[in-house]
């Protein structure tokens, strides 16, 4: 049984993921756009520093499982079902905004 009454310092990190999995699920959704020729190679580029959100993604969900393994499949559940669902992009879409590089 998943015990929901976490201390603090796990929803911390739980919130963090999520919003590092949205705008990963964004630089990710903007690559596959770019490779599939929906939009330009100059539209809509993210930072570089971007790319190292993804580690740190892993990074916070490999100390979240070792902490406490259930809450972890919860969240990388709850992470999955988002990603398929466009809810993560459009979070992401949402704080990346003041970031991304416009060519217009």
């Amino acid at each position: 049984m998943i015990n929901f009454n976490q201390p603090t310092e796990i929803w911390i990190i739980a919130i963090l993921y999520f919003i590092l999995s949205s705008i990963t699920a964004l630089d990710i959704r903007l690559i596959q756009a770019r490779k599939a020729g929906m939009i330009g190679p100059l539209d809509d580029h993210l930072p570089k520093w971007v790319a190292a959100l993804y580690w740190i993604e892993w990074g916070l969900f490999i100390y979240l499982a070792f902490i406490d393994w259930k809450f972890a499949a919860l969240v990388f559940g709850l992470k999955f079902i988002l990603k398929v669902l466009p809810v993560l992009e459009i979070i992401g879409n949402i704080l990346m905004r003041p970031f991304k590089n416009r060519s217009r």
